[in-house]
């Protein structure tokens, strides 16, 4: 029911009530006025039974009959000295309330104007007084539509917060119950919400249904078109496999709808292994999405019958279910972690840094009370060393506390952590951008973290030069950071573990993440998004 609707039924009876007793008033009632009491009685209680639509789609008809029907009592039974001329307003606060205050401005001032033209050619009152009646009445009705205007707008913001904080309020108790949930789940679960423990189970129950001579388990790689080679057993492949390097029994898995494909192989479409004749190999599909795929060969040929198919059929929607299960709760472990990291960082910097500080005041103040050379010179070089593990602490807190808010954006936050770099010895920070337009705040806080991590990576190999690119227009945004640190002239970048946990967070948030080594020895890490969440 719109809110509206009761206020505009009272007001239309109050309107209706007033006229009829103002006819009453007169004494002898002619034609015209009986006709307009009965007219307005009957169409006041037809919108009372039928209200009139106030929704978004109200059309011109209703409300030009609305006003017209009013218009139409008043001009024959009096004009502006009808009984019935306070009935006009009934129109303009239902234009108002349906409308807005532009509708019920026009809505007055076309009912005034039909009302005052009659009145001032059909009157024997002056000019003066005619003038001034017609203009108290187009000032009332405009004042009318004014406040009815301005009420439905303040009705529909306070609409909207309200809505709002009911959706807010929801969303907190449906965030509340499903983490009671998981609590209660996690406890009973007969599978464990450990990814690697997940995973070994999963092969050890393979070896355990078929006799093979090699399995696999292939995860797909949320940083780009590629796949994580998660297990193995009985075959070498590489730790990240590209699409295209991915043998073709495989690739057709990737892309069928079926369950287990059983497939006989030759000398020339062989699997994994060279010597393998005979393959299995399922897709795990969970919630509707490819969450890894299945690999089990054989040497000998048709080894694999279509019972073993069926097995594996039954098999892999338990799998699936288990490996989504883990990676989705490490993902809420990953973020319990940050919260619970900023917590110690805090009480560290509320406890230990304090104390540290005053110890190192106390020694100063030894040194300089005692005359002992010997112990002088030991006191003085302790002072030094607490120092400098106390600025050791320091940065390390800062690192831990700092990052992205409402108030504080990514600029600013990455400019405060290169101010601390180049106060280090050896160290150099330069940090390139222009004007740019701020993220959704999950996502800078991830693109801060690439930041943080690859500069302090790099400040622990100790002298070294980082240049961080930033570029955002509030659609897509680019990052990149290149450093001469020692460890970026390894080849094995790319599969560092730090550099795997990075990845992986920004292809959480839909970005594309790189990192790879320049041939001038360098290290880049390169990352790209875009802010409505398609993955470039």
């Amino acid at each position: 029911m719109n809110p509206f609707r009761p206020p505009i039924t009272s007001l239309r009876w109050g309107a209706v009530a007033v006229g009829l007793v103002l006819a009453a008033s007169r004494g002898r009632l002619d034609a015209a006025t009986v006709a307009g009491s009965v007219a307005l009685v009957g169409y006041a209680a037809w919108r009372t039974r039928r209200p009139l639509p106030l929704g978004a789609g109200t059309g011109q008809v209703p409300i030009g009959v609305e006003a017209l029907v009013h218009v139409a009592v008043v001009v024959p039974t009096g004009l502006w000295n009808s009984p019935f001329a306070l009935s006009l307003l009934t129109a303009v606060v239902a234009v108002g309330f349906a409308r807005g205050y532009a509708a019920a401005v026009r809505v007055a001032l076309a009912s005034a104007a039909l009302v005052a033209v009659p009145y001032h050619l059909t009157t024997a009152t002056q000019a003066a007084p005619a003038l001034a009646l017609s203009a108290q009445w187009a000032v009332e009705l405009l004042l009318v539509a004014a406040i009815a205007g301005y009420a439905r707008r303040f009705s529909v913001e306070a609409a909207e917060r309200h809505g709002r904080d009911l959706d807010r309020l929801e969303r907190l108790a449906e965030a509340n119950a499903l983490l009671h949930s998981l609590h209660d789940v996690a406890q009973a679960l007969p599978a464990s919400l450990d990814l690697d423990e997940a995973l070994d189970s999963v092969v050890a129950r393979l070896r355990a249904f078929f006799d093979l001579t090699a399995v696999a388990l292939l995860l797909p790689d949320d940083t780009g078109d590629g796949w994580t080679v998660a297990r193995q057993q009985g075959v070498r492949l590489p730790f990240h496999l590209p699409s295209d390097a991915l043998p073709a029994c495989i690739t057709e898995t990737v892309h069928t709808p079926l369950l287990t494909r059983r497939v006989d192989l030759g000398a020339a479409d062989g699997g994994m292994v060279a010597g393998s004749r005979s393959g299995l190999y399922a897709p795990l599909r969970a919630r509707g999405d490819l969450v890894a795929i299945v690999a089990v060969e054989h040497e000998r040929p048709r080894w694999f019958s279509a019972r073993d198919a069926e097995v594996l059929d039954g098999f892999v929607e338990g799998a699936a279910l288990a490996i989504d299960n883990a990676r989705r709760f490490a993902q809420l472990r990953r973020a319990s972690a940050d919260e619970e990291r900023s917590r110690i960082a805090g009480q560290l910097h509320d406890r230990v840094g304090q104390s540290l500080a005053c110890m190192a005041f106390e020694i100063d103040l030894l040194v300089r009370h005692r005359r002992d050379d010997e112990l002088r010179s030991g006191l003085e070089g302790l002072g030094r060393d607490l120092r400098t593990v106390i600025a050791e602490i320091r940065d390390t807190l800062s690192h831990l506390r700092t990052d992205v808010s409402e108030a504080r954006g990514f600029e600013e936050t990455v400019e405060a952590l290169l101010a601390r770099v180049n106060e280090r010895r050896g160290a150099k920070a330069v940090f390139h951008y222009g004007t740019c337009r701020r993220l959704p705040l999950p996502q800078e806080r991830v693109l801060w973290r690439v930041v943080a991590e690859t500069v302090n990576q790099a400040v622990r190999q100790g002298e070294c030069s980082i240049e961080v690119w930033w570029a955002c227009d509030g659609a897509d945004a680019q990052l990149e950071v290149v450093t001469d640190a020692a460890e970026g002239a390894g080849d094995d970048l790319a599969d560092a573990g730090w550099v795997r946990s990075l990845a992986d967070q920004a292809a959480r948030i839909g970005a594309r993440f790189e990192a790879d080594v320049l041939p001038d020895g360098t290290s880049r890490v390169r990352c790209s998004l875009n802010a409505r969440g398609t993955r470039r």
